[in-house]
């Protein structure tokens, strides 16, 4: 299955930027891999400040703000 046509932040200058949740995404993890994306996402406790998603651990968003 190809991955959505989605983008990730470009403008992050982590050097753990394939990490966030948006560059996975942007990969297809949520449909290659659908178990690790719901365990990355199931109890979340911080969202990105730049694209609205939720995680367990703020080392998966760009711009993280606690819940």
């Amino acid at each position: 299955m190809k991955p959505e046509n989605v983008t990730h932040n470009i403008e992050c200058q982590s050097d753990s930027h394939t990490h966030h949740l948006c560059y996975m995404v942007s990969q297809g993890l949520h449909l290659e891999d659908e178990h690790l994306f719901q365990k990355l996402t199931k109890s979340p406790q911080f969202k990105c400040e730049h694209c609205g998603r939720v995680a367990e651990s703020e080392k998966n968003l760009c711009k993280p703000t606690r819940l």
